[in-house]
């Protein structure tokens, strides 16, 4: 199937999934899997705008007044705003209210807080640049329960300047990008990931051997986004962006067992700019936005090989220091950039298999996009209903595939699952399964045939699951 044909294909798709789920609506809260957009002019107004994951990608702008400089972050069905430096406060917002602010408390005058890593509902972290001591505190009440002192981690300057922060098996990992202030906050090498334990609060010591706390030493400076956790492996991967203006920095792999630095997933040399973010791959694809200052200032988002930190292809490069944040919603399988450029700024949605712009222009807000968090990671019909979630994940393998396709589900009990597969006109092709089954995993197939047993064409097709008020959708590319 030659490129054009395939991509008017998923967008087709994707628009005739996109009527299931309204953005908002009375009572209705958000869609089950949307975009946060944290829009700022850098000045004086932040704002946030929720659009849809699926097309027409309908934004709801704004639902919330926020600080010039803040990033958000999801845990148990709230946004969590990072209010940064002289807004220096976390603000809760409730989806189910319309993104009603239903707290907001300070994490200390001043202070910068940088991320939240959640424990549970009512324990979490909160990182602050502007300090040597980091913040536990009862994200339900705002109070502040305990603290932890990095300045064991710290350059000379007496604060080890934290920012990104990931939890695994118990430990918190807190990068520590240790700048000199007085010199033009260039990074002092080495830069670490500071290790605590949650069970006590404790500052690890990972290397005995040598005087004083050390933490995981990295082998590129600056930590500077958020640390990414694989979940599959449990590996945590770390942007280094180093040095401003030298290609001294990269994607390092930590494993949160051996508390060790592994390896360079990709180099600053090998993406050809200064890293800014990354996302994690899709089918062995990832990208990532970097930056370069010669022959003129430009940030723009690239494609590289996992596997090899190669290079691939520039996916957008609008020209100006643009782009600013990227992200991928896997289960439809598209990248979303926040593109910040004067004449034009708003989200721009691509195909993350091989960068098909799939909108033809940015969707736009009421002020420029500077940090997105995508919510979910499924192509959601319906919303299970109420506090009974019928069924949990679905998952389809090979997807594409070219003869036939597994799918798998989770029933958390006992009930009656219909599961078909329809044409990107809604048409029913077949129906897979209408009939009970036990609690566990429900595993079906699909043969790439219709009802009358005939083999079908390459296509983009949709199997839909329901289970009792609950629906699921999952697109599925056969291509023979």
């Amino acid at each position: 199937m030659d490129r054009t044909k395939r991509h008017r294909l998923l967008l087709i798709a994707v628009l005739a999934t996109a009527t299931l789920v309204p953005l908002s609506g009375e009572g209705a809260g958000p869609p089950c899997d949307y975009v946060v957009s944290v829009n700022s002019d850098y000045y004086v107004s932040g704002r946030v705008a929720v659009a849809g994951v699926m097309p027409p990608w309908s934004v709801d702008d704004p639902v919330a007044t926020i600080h010039s400089d803040a990033d958000a972050r999801y845990y148990n069905g709230l946004v969590y705003v990072i209010n940064h430096l002289y807004g220096d406060n976390i603000q809760v917002l409730d989806p189910s209210q319309d993104f009603a602010t239903i707290l907001q408390f300070s994490v200390g005058p001043g202070s910068n807080p940088q991320d939240i890593a959640f424990v549970s509902e009512s324990r979490a972290y909160v990182s602050r640049n502007e300090s040597a001591i980091l913040y536990e505190v009862d994200p339900t009440t705002g109070a502040i329960t305990d603290s932890v002192d990095l300045s064991a981690l710290a350059d000379a300057d007496g604060l080890p300047e934290m920012s990104g922060m990931a939890l695994r098996g118990g430990l918190l990992f807190v990068a520590v990008q240790r700048l000199d202030r007085d010199y033009y906050w260039t990074p002092v090498p080495p830069s670490y990931l500071a290790v605590i334990d949650t069970a006590t609060n404790e500052l690890m010591d990972i290397d005995l051997v040598s005087p004083g706390v050390q933490g995981i030493e990295l082998p590129a400076t600056n930590p500077y986004r958020d640390i990414l956790v694989d979940e599959d492996t449990g590996l945590l991967y770390v942007a280094c962006s180093g040095s401003w203006g030298s290609l001294d920095g990269g994607i390092v792999e930590v494993d949160p067992v051996t508390l060790e630095a592994v390896r360079f997933v990709s180099t600053e040399a090998q993406l050809g700019g200064d890293l800014y973010d990354f996302t994690l791959p899709v089918s062995g694809r990832a990208h990532a936005v970097v930056s370069t200052s010669s022959p003129s200032w430009e940030q723009f988002c690239v494609a590289f090989d996992w596997s090899t930190g190669e290079k691939l292809s520039n996916v957008w490069k609008p020209g100006g220091y643009s782009v600013m944040d990227v992200e991928v919603h896997e289960g439809s399988g598209q990248l979303f950039l926040a593109d910040r450029t004067y004449a034009s700024p708003g989200i721009r949605i691509f195909d993350v298999s091989d960068g098909y712009q799939l909108t033809t222009g940015p969707i736009m807000a009421s002020l420029p996009p500077h940090d997105l968090l995508v919510v979910g990671d499924e192509i959601t019909a319906v919303a299970p209903d109420g506090d009974h979630a019928a069924f949990h994940r679905l998952s389809a393998y090979p997807n594409p595939c070219n003869d036939s396709c597994a799918l798998a589900l989770q029933l958390p009990g006992p009930d009656r699952v219909r599961a078909a597969v329809y044409d990107v006109m809604g048409r029913l092709v077949c129906v897979l399964a209408d009939r009970s089954f036990p609690a566990g995993e429900v595993l079906l197939a699909w043969n790439g045939r219709d009802e009358r047993g005939d083999t079908v064409a390459s296509a983009v097709y949709f199997v839909r699951m329901r289970v009792g008020a609950s629906e699921l959708e999952r697109k599925i590319v056969l291509l023979r």
